[in-house]
């Protein structure tokens, strides 16, 4: 294991931490606790917080975790963001909230939410002491601010999903595996392989990290002249391989060793085996295995089959490779990009040092990864594992000299107007390139605008507007709208195909018709249902633009039963 000169950031003299640049950081990560804290309280539960909610519940009464693994879902961020919650509501009489997640989402969501945004202020320590550490203190501070004000980390901080573990655990491996790649020291590197099986257990997408730390170890090797690239990869190879062992044994670890057979129904035959090899077959899928195997194999199969896909006006179920580039194209503030772009050209003017080729190679290989390899276009969310690895990367610009530090602490502007102007929706944010948050509905859809957060939204009008009480609701979601105070009749349709009592064609009896974006642009709906309000202005928005309500005699040849 190769060794090479520690980060500017970890020699040790030279001028002392400007004073401001601690209380920046701190700042920054009050400033987003705050706006996270508001808007955990002000929208409905997103796609898959509700299951999580009364999986995580159920588990603290019972013991029972098997339903995530089913549903190719790991087991372990749910229990980091939940517990803290869970334990102390036990304590302090609540138990009622526990014993009926679903009755009593409304309440519990926002309390399970602010309790577990201990995750994303771990993701925003960890980012800013890698910049600390690799490029010094000014480097930190705006770091931090980056990603206090980035409207995306923010959208997902929020919320309840395995978005930020993830990102958080991710950043301690690159973090880990970047100090071992610049001491050389073993701890760093097996510490890296440890974190990397915590954050597989937080997302499968964990599954990416040996093979991109692997190469960006060969990389360097190579770069530096200690091995030929056969050498290099020979020795790259034997390394991974422990830090993959250790990796599982680390998941084993976190899950308390949980096992689960593959097969769902043990015992019961399994005709779709070939009848040749049915014994041993049948024998393999219902032996115990590791619980995250089970979520891990099942995932792997929806990747195989696709998944219902949107983007630019077009539904597919493989999906586009540059689906993630349009993503970030539009959803990331352009200041961000532009000063991001500004430090690529920095870099490659003074040959990428050492110390900090880890970063660009890991976001080019992420990239890579996900335009060859995902069937699966669901949101930028996929992405955001990179934000902390692009922040810190942007932030070297800070401890320049020249005018390029500026340009650095300009690009905080982009995001700050964003947040602005959005707040609390910023899950809805698009940047002017889409034409912001209206015209990215036609853009994408999904959990990049409409994830079912708009019920509360879209009570909030009914109120302001008592004419909308008389309400027809096509909704995208897994919850009952009743539940966050929606009047009216309501469809709901989910991510599994699943419309009961949906009617053959779009009507209502009712003269306002709302619907949610993910139904009309996105892929959830059924296809041409809603081809009718192509072109039809709407009545009003709810203040986040995920439902849009239209006004029935609007709408040329709506079907209006017993009008």
């Amino acid at each position: 294991m190769g060794a090479q000169p520690d980060g500017v950031g970890e020699r040790d003299g030279g001028p002392p931490a400007p004073r401001w640049c601690l209380p920046a950081v701190v700042l920054a990560a009050v400033v987003g606790l705050a706006l996270m804290t508001d808007t955990a309280w002000r929208i409905s539960a997103t796609y898959d917080e509700v299951t999580y909610l009364e999986i995580g519940a159920t588990w603290w009464r019972t013991g029972e975790q098997a339903r995530i693994s089913r549903m190719g879902t790991p087991l372990s961020f749910w229990k980091l963001q939940q517990v803290p919650v869970l334990w102390l509501l036990d304590r302090v009489g609540r138990s009622e909230l526990i014993d009926d997640p679903i009755g009593h989402q409304a309440e519990l969501l926002p309390l399970v939410r602010v309790g577990a945004l201990w995750v994303w202020l771990a993701g925003l320590g960890l980012t800013a002491w890698w910049s600390r550490r690799l490029y010094g203190p000014r480097a930190m501070a705006l770091s931090a601010w980056f990603f206090a004000l980035g409207p995306n980390l923010l959208a997902h901080g929020s919320l309840v999903t395995m978005e930020l573990p993830l990102l958080a655990a991710g950043t301690a491996v690159f973090l880990c595996f970047w100090r071992f790649l610049t001491s050389g020291r073993p701890r760093d590197f097996w510490l890296a392989a440890g974190l990397a099986g915590l954050a597989f257990s937080c997302k499968f997408t964990a599954v990416l990290l040996p093979p991109i730390l692997g190469l960006a170890w060969w990389v360097q090797e190579v770069r530096e002249g200690r091995r030929g690239p056969v050498a290099a990869a020979l020795t790259v190879a034997r390394g991974m391989a422990g830090f993959v062992l250790v990796m599982v044994l680390a998941d084993l670890v976190v899950t308390g060793f949980a096992v689960l057979p593959l097969s769902a129904r043990p015992g019961q035959g399994h005709p779709s085996l070939p009848a040749r090899w049915a014994g041993g077959l049948t024998r393999a899928v219902e032996t115990p295995v590791p619980q995250d195997w089970v979520g891990f194999a099942n995932q792997m199969l929806r990747q195989k089959t696709g998944g219902a896909s949107y983007l630019l006006g077009e539904r597919r179920t493989l999906g586009w490779w540059y689906y993630y580039f349009v993503a970030l194209a539009v959803k990331v503030p352009l200041t961000f990009g532009v000063v991001f772009l500004v430090r690529c050209g920095a870099a490659a003017r003074e040959r990428w040092p050492a110390r900090d080729s880890l970063i660009p190679i890991a976001i080019a290989a992420f990239l890579l990864a996900t335009a060859l390899g995902s069937s699966r276009n669901y949101g930028l969310r996929y992405l955001l594992p990179l934000a902390p690895l692009a922040i810190v990367w942007v932030s070297a610009l800070a401890e320049r000299p020249d005018w390029l530090r500026f340009v650095a602490w300009a690009g905080l502007l982009g995001p700050a107007v964003a947040v602005a102007a959005t707040h609390p929706d910023e899950l809805t944010y698009f940047n002017a390139l889409a034409g912001g948050r209206a015209g990215g509905r036609a853009v994408l859809a999904d959990s990049n605008l409409d994830w079912g957060q708009g019920l509360k939204a879209l009570a909030r009008l009914q109120r302001s507007r008592p004419e909308l009480a008389d309400l027809t609701t096509y909704y995208f979601g897994n919850t009952e709208p009743w539940r966050y105070g929606v009047a009216g009749t309501c469809h709901v349709v989910d991510a599994g195909g699943l419309r009961p009592a949906l009617p053959a064609t779009f009507s209502a009896a009712t003269p306002f018709v709302a619907v949610s974006a993910s139904l009309q642009y996105g892929p959830w709906g059924p296809a041409g249902y809603f081809q009718s309000l192509e072109g039809v202005r709407p009545y009003a928005w709810t203040d986040d633009t995920t439902l849009a309500v239209y006004w029935t005699a609007d709408i040329p040849g709506f079907d209006r039963p017993g009008q």
